[in-house]
């Protein structure tokens, strides 16, 4: 896949997407490199997310910015020196349900990392090639979230979703015997339908 094609995608400015009351703002990287989507699989020992698939990423440091933080995620998640990334842009931020706004940015890596990732955080590393996650029967279900020890949501969700639980979609794709789902898998579907 050229780089046209990722730069293409990313182009339009992403959706906005006001911080509910309680959450705090975090970035992800999609890092590209040779076609393939690098994926980490989450330590087992971690708090959230534990073992599940996700893009190295993090919650902003005081006074960072989107590609800041996701950055030096990257970096202190994987080992990817941020010179070596070239950010194409930004897709749409999201919400996660442990009270986070993401948002996620794409980037070209323009040399063969050499990655060390933190065994505290990342249990193994995926390298995915985009035609296969194209080509992925991809699904989507909705999902009710449960409100109990979470933030509160912006009073518009409150009154739509009720106070103790929301419904989400949440789209997965089976990849080689792994499941790319949740808020990753949304991220995924973001970024496929702006390449197809």
């Amino acid at each position: 896949m050229k780089s046209e094609i990722l730069r293409a995608a990313v182009q339009n400015s992403p959706q906005s997407l006001l911080l509910p009351k309680g959450f705090v703002d975090a970035a992800v990287l999609l890092p590209v490199w040779q076609n393939q989507l690098l994926f980490t699989v989450r330590s087992a020992d971690l708090a959230h997310h534990a073992a599940q698939i996700s893009f190295p990423g993090g919650r902003f440091d005081n006074g960072e910015t989107a590609e800041q933080a996701a950055l030096r995620e990257a970096w202190e998640e994987v080992g990817i020196e941020p010179s070596s990334v070239e950010i194409l842009g930004h897709l749409n931020p999201t919400l996660s349900p442990f009270g986070y706004r993401v948002f996620p940015l794409l980037g070209q890596l323009w040399q063969e990392p050499i990655l060390n990732p933190s065994p505290e955080e990342v249990s193994e590393v995926l390298w995915v090639p985009i035609e296969e996650l194209l080509e992925a029967p991809a699904y989507s279900e909705e999902r009710t979230v449960s409100r109990a020890n979470q933030p509160p949501l912006d009073p518009q969700d409150a009154v739509r979703w009720g106070p103790s639980s929301f419904k989400r979609l949440v789209w997965h794709y089976p990849w080689r015997g792994y499941d790319i789902w949740g808020m990753t898998g949304n991220i995924v579907h973001d970024l496929l339908e702006r390449i197809r």
